[in-house]
């Protein structure tokens, strides 16, 4: 799995599963490959992990 697709169903696991902070996402590294938040802010260029929900809610 390379980076852009990691990404993406990052994205989409927030949107599906209706992520609403981090101690939420960090649950779901355990059972699925996705991104850890460091990286999701990086390829996002944002520090807000509020940011990234509201970017996957529109673009996944």
């Amino acid at each position: 799995m390379n980076m852009k697709s990691a990404y993406q169903k990052s994205l989409q696991m927030i949107k599906e599963l209706n992520i609403q902070d981090e101690k939420e996402y960090n649950k779901l590294l355990h059972n699925y490959l996705l991104l850890n938040i460091e990286s999701l802010k990086y390829i996002s260029q944002t520090r807000s992990f509020k940011k990234i929900i509201k970017l996957a809610k529109e673009v996944a």
